[in-house]
């Protein structure tokens, strides 16, 4: 049974952990997809590749997610599984026909994504020219202001995006647009531009779209200095859906992946040296902290019994190392934390539930986890009044 715990400073009270410790708040995704219930108009699909743990799969199922956006053949398993009845979007543009098939004919998926002429002819021809299919038609967008730009893998631009939109209204039972604004998008303006160019493609392609899909990239608030408010994208996104009669009457969606798991998991890690303003610690870019490595992702960080608020004044800046004998697992930060931090304490790092565990190897013999849950606060929630840094301890 999962052990609980009011906060990490119990948990300390009680166990020195020498392996880093995996901490759950199952309300966290409860709240966010409240949240986002209550105030986006259309209908959520979970990506699940953001994080697959069975506790946040739960609780979204809890809170009436029904649909999850699966990009591999082990992700539509698992969702199938776990979830009895939910509808299942595999949206990954590329798919092989052997994971086509067995969607299709084992596990009942009927809609995918393409942004290509060859892949419509390969689910169409794997599916023995199913009649029932929703094709979701991938279009190129501005991901600028994006962490994680993702536009130079997928999307179809120009005379192309026309000329599928059309084979794909000729042969699938429903007709879907969808983008991808970019991962951790920080400029909401992204989507409003995103919805009336794929409007305009819809428009010049002469077909009418019975689905549209704003995608994923609705951030997550990791620096105190850079506040996210999520209202305003949903706002942006609303206001131009309003606006497009091509699209307008279409059934909405949004894929949040982050914005939904963030706040699920925060990672306790000990601090095994210091040199200077240097921490070496017992996880990282080959864990949990991968983001933190490879994206210079800065993750809100506290010393554990240090006391009062989360973001207090004179922290100092610190970067982490992770335990690795690998040069590329540095954590270049800054991470603030109080300058007393010494060998042996323990940082809490928060909202690492996007892409933490999911990234996480066995490389170099590390990435062994305890799991206990938490009841304590988030810092830094996206879905607390003004995104106040929570008193921890």
């Amino acid at each position: 049974m999962m052990q609980r715990y009011k906060t990490a400073e119990e948990f300390l009270s009680l166990r020195r952990p020498v392996d880093p410790v995996r901490c759950r708040r199952p309300f966290a995704v409860l709240r966010a997809a409240d949240w986002f219930h209550n105030r986006f108009s259309g209908e959520l699909i979970y990506a699940v590749k953001a994080n697959t743990s069975p506790f946040v799969i739960e609780a979204l199922n809890a809170s009436g997610v029904q649909r999850f956006d699966v990009a591999s053949l082990t992700e539509v398993e698992t969702i199938y599984h776990s979830v009895p009845g939910a509808e299942l979007f595999y949206m990954n543009p590329v798919k092989s026909r052997a994971h086509i098939r067995s969607a299709y004919f084992d596990y009942g998926v009927r809609t995918f994504s393409v942004d290509h002429v060859d892949e419509v002819h390969k689910i169409l021809e794997v599916t023995e020219n199913a009649n029932d299919l929703s094709l979701f038609v991938r279009l190129h967008c501005n991901d600028r202001g994006s962490v994680l730009p993702l536009g130079k893998k997928y999307g179809a631009e120009g005379r192309a995006a026309v000329e599928l939109l059309q084979l794909v209204r000729s042969v699938a039972a429903r007709l879907g647009v969808t983008f991808h604004v970019g991962s951790q998008a920080l400029e909401p303006a992204r989507f409003g531009e995103a919805i009336h160019h794929a409007a305009d493609l819809v428009r010049r392609a002469g077909v009418v779209a019975e689905l549209m899909n704003v995608g994923g990239g609705f951030p997550a608030c990791y620096r105190a200095s850079d506040p996210v408010d999520l209202g305003i994208y949903i706002d942006v996104i609303e206001t131009a859906i309003s606006a497009m009669p091509m699209v307008h009457d279409a059934q909405l969606f949004a894929e949040p992946g982050r914005a939904l798991s963030a706040e699920a998991e925060s990672l306790i890690v000990r601090v095994d040296a210091r040199r200077g303003h240097e921490l070496f610690i017992n996880d990282g870019g080959y864990g949990v902290l991968y983001d933190a490595a490879n994206c210079d992702w800065i993750f809100p960080a506290r010393l554990i019994g240090d006391g009062g608020a989360c973001y207090a004044e004179g922290l100092e800046a610190f970067s982490f190392w992770g335990p690795t004998c690998d040069a590329a697992d540095r954590m270049k930060g800054p991470f603030l934390l109080p300058g007393h931090v010494a060998e042996g304490d323990y940082l809490e790092i928060h909202k690492t539930g996007a892409y933490g565990s999911v990234m996480a190897s066995g490389f170099n013999g590390f990435g062994c986890y305890e799991e206990i849950e938490l009841e304590d606060e988030v810092m830094l929630s996206n879905f607390l009044p003004n995104y106040e840094a929570a008193s921890v301890g």
